[in-house]
């Protein structure tokens, strides 16, 4: 088996205590598994696979893992067997293998999301199970170019928008330009062709033109008495083409198209190549960039500068040391130590390149319940537009391009992030929303009273941030319900006038007669009207209360015995009950009869004792008074998308008074398509005079529709609407 003595060889070349024994012991195995010509075909693509890992210098655990993988999915091989006949490490990384399935870029269902988040989890816990990932999708896009098989657009767009950008988060950039490489070449196999050729083609200096570049910069470097290895690479197809349609230019206007690298021993020789480059060959303004003073988020250190090269052309030459290059190209499998027969030298792999994105992954997963929010957050954290920050001590902190001080509060930390009041970008005052750029020094002030606000949702990027805004908003909903069931519930016993206290142990029978876990959550429900008040008393003063039955709410029993009533939450107007964003379903809701808000109007909910929630529209000249009580406020809301209830604005106008001034307003009001439920004066006899029109709509829309035909009329000299 020739393939599998170089396989052997390879590995031991870069880990020389490599267990030899287990290695022939996986030979044996996979040699007794009998095969059909297609599971024959899948065992040569997992040699292929393997392979790969081995330029990755992976551990042996690994490599064993990809080789048994078809085996195991296609049961041949069981995880029992693998834990028997090698060891616990190499069954985990099978077994977290097979668990790996294709998630769809254009998929949000739980389901796919969910899965999405055990991959996410998988890697926290082990990122050699990814890395196998990536190897196995590498192997399957080279396989169907070579053999010209048409795969599934969606298993190629997954590629494309999770694999390849987590092979960039982790590092592993050579894996990540194959891959949007094949993709391209899958995707677009004409456009693909015609490029290449018109890549060659532009080309000055000739066909070896990296050749010519490489021996003049090794040439300039022994002159300087610098030891260096020199390589150079074209520009990959993809990412000509995706630069192409994202900037709307030409193949002409790109001038790195080549890049070259230079790679030297110590990190200060990074810096006199620099000075050397730039000494002879004239730099492009604008385009150096220092990755070494300031590494990206996963690891990637190397200074890169953009030069008019020996023939013209503009040149990009990427300067780092040797332990820098093994970095950028393999990323996280380059910090990888080895522990035969004990996996994974656990201290040093926290300390590895990439693992800072996967720890923040994993918080994500251990702390957000909705699994589509958890996706949404990876995705955005997946992909590359990063800025560099500057805490006030000097740390360097690297956020999503876009991000806000609030999203660099949370970065540091999310007590800090919780009690932001302010931001000091570069030592000047700006407001929390501002956009920070690369090389800014922020400065977050805190304020023990200050808590997370819900506007900020409009304006942070980071999954951290939206993550922890939402779950205080959650929680302050959850106080509010439990601070409104207390009042209602004191308010009830104040009207039974029968001596009845609110206290413990009343609240605690209450909550163990609805089977629920604290009294907190007995409160909430009072507060919420999932459970009615009366219905409420009685649970907690089960002998001593003997209301009037009349006064009781619709009580039904259930399957169970269980009494339990539900007040509908429908509000305001006429048609069906419907259900606000942002409020449980069968809150008690209302609508403020002083400002009459409509969907579209910007509004608030006020927790109101015996009222449940009342809404008013942000404009309403009563919230004034409520200013000191914020605990009442409920802020996140909305109206519902659809609806088919109609609801009550109220309109002043004012006209000259005539006899038919009536008729024509109420003519304006049908013609658009408004519905009249009353309308009166306010002084009969005054010219002009006043008339206050409440009509009935769906929204804002149709009343501003309304109050346009009714201000076109000769008549009118002022409409405006009634909000307080």
């Amino acid at each position: 088996m020739q393939q599998w003595t170089e396989l052997v060889k390879k590995i031991l070349e870069y880990h020389s205590d490599a267990d030899k024994a287990l290695l022939e012991r996986l030979r044996v195995f996979l040699v007794k598994i009998p095969r059909s010509k297609e599971q024959e075909y899948n065992f040569n693509r997992s040699l292929a696979v393997a392979r790969t890992l081995v330029e990755l210098r992976m551990d042996t655990a690994s490599i064993a893992a990809a080789l048994l993988s078809d085996g195991v999915e296609s049961g041949q091989v069981k995880l029992q067997t693998i834990k028997e006949e090698f060891n616990d490490d190499i069954a985990f990384l099978a077994d977290g293998l097979t668990k790996i399935i294709h998630i769809s870029s254009r998929a949000r269902s739980e389901i796919q999301a969910e899965e999405f988040r055990k991959m996410i989890l998988a890697m926290s816990k082990d990122v050699r199970v990814i890395l196998i990932r990536l190897a196995f999708c590498l192997e399957q896009l080279r396989i169907a170019v070579k053999e010209n098989k048409k795969l599934p657009e969606k298993m190629v767009k997954e590629v494309m928008e999770t694999y390849a950008p987590i092979a960039h988060r982790l590092g592993i950039y050579w894996i990540k330009n194959e891959l949007e490489d094949l993709a391209f070449c899958l995707n677009e196999p004409k456009k693909y062709a015609e490029l290449g050729e018109a890549v060659k083609k532009s080309r000055l200096g000739g066909e070896d033109v990296v050749k010519k570049v490489i021996s003049i910069l090794k040439k300039s470097l022994r002159k300087h008495h610098i030891a260096a290895e020199v390589v150079g690479r074209e520009k990959h197809l993809s990412s000509i083409y995706s630069k192409l349609q994202r900037k709307q230019i030409s193949l002409e206007d790109m001038h790195d198209l080549i890049g070259y690298r230079i790679i030297v021993h110590k990190k200060a020789d990074c810096y006199k190549v620099f000075g050397m480059i730039h000494s002879e060959f004239s730099p492009v303004p604008g385009r150096f960039k220092d990755y070494i003073a300031m590494p990206k988020s996963n690891g990637y250190k190397s200074l890169h500068t953009v030069v008019i090269g020996p023939f013209g052309n503009r040149i990009e030459i990427q300067i780092r040391t040797e332990k820098m290059h093994q970095t950028a190209e393999s990323g996280v499998a380059a910090h990888w130590t080895y522990k035969e027969r004990g996996g994974l030298n656990t201290k040093k792999r926290s300390a590895a390149t990439g693992y800072d994105w996967l720890k923040r992954m994993l918080e994500a997963h251990q702390k957000t319940d909705d699994p589509s929010q958890f996706l949404e957050h990876v995705k955005i954290d997946l992909f590359p537009n990063e800025i560099y920050l500057f805490t006030p001590a000097g740390d360097i902190r690297t956020l999503p391009r876009g991000a806000t001080p609030v999203d660099f509060a949370y970065a540091v930390h999310s007590a800090i992030g919780d009690h932001c009041k302010g931001a000091k970008v570069n030592g000047r005052m700006v407001p929390l929303k501002t956009p920070l750029e690369t090389g800014d020094s922020v400065e977050i002030i805190t304020s023990k009273t200050q808590r997370p606000n819900k506007d900020w949702l409009n304006f942070v990027v980071t999954g951290q941030a939206k993550y922890r805004i939402n779950r205080w908003q959650k929680e302050l909903r959850r106080e509010q319900g439990v601070a409104l069931g207390q009042e209602i519930l004191t308010r009830e016993l104040q009207k039974l006038q029968k001596g009845f206290a609110l206290g413990g142990k009343a609240i605690l029978r209450g909550a163990k007669l609805f089977n629920l876990s604290s009294e907190k959550e007995f409160l909430f429900q009072v507060g919420t009207s999932l459970i009615g008040p009366l219905q409420a008393v009685h649970a907690m003063f089960p002998k001593k209360d003997k209301t009037n039955k009349n006064d009781e709410p619709d009580i039904t029993q259930d399957e169970e015995g269980v009494k339990t009533t539900r007040a509908s939450n429908s509000i305001g107007g006429s048609g069906k009950s419907m259900h606000l964003k942002g409020i449980l379903p069968q809150m008690a809701v209302s609508v403020a009869r002083c400002c009459s808000p409509v969907p579209g109007d910007k509004i608030v909910g006020i927790i109101s004792s015996g009222k449940g929630i009342v809404i008013h529209g942000v404009e309403c000249p009563n919230l004034v008074a409520l200013q000191d009580h914020p605990e009442r406020w409920i802020t996140d809301i909305d109206w519902p998308e659809f609806s088919d209830k109609n609801y009550i604005a109220r309109l002043r106008i004012t006209a000259h008074n005539q006899r038919d001034a009536l008729l024509l307003v109420s003519q304006a009001v049908t013609t658009a398509k408004g519905n009249i439920v009353q309308i009166k004066y306010q002084d009969r006899l005054s010219d002009p005079v006043v008339l206050i029109l409440d009509v009935e709509v769906e929204g804002k829309e149709l009343l501003a529709e309304i109050s346009k035909h009714v201000n076109s009329l000769p008549i009118v000299k002022k409409i405006e609407r009634i909000r307080g």
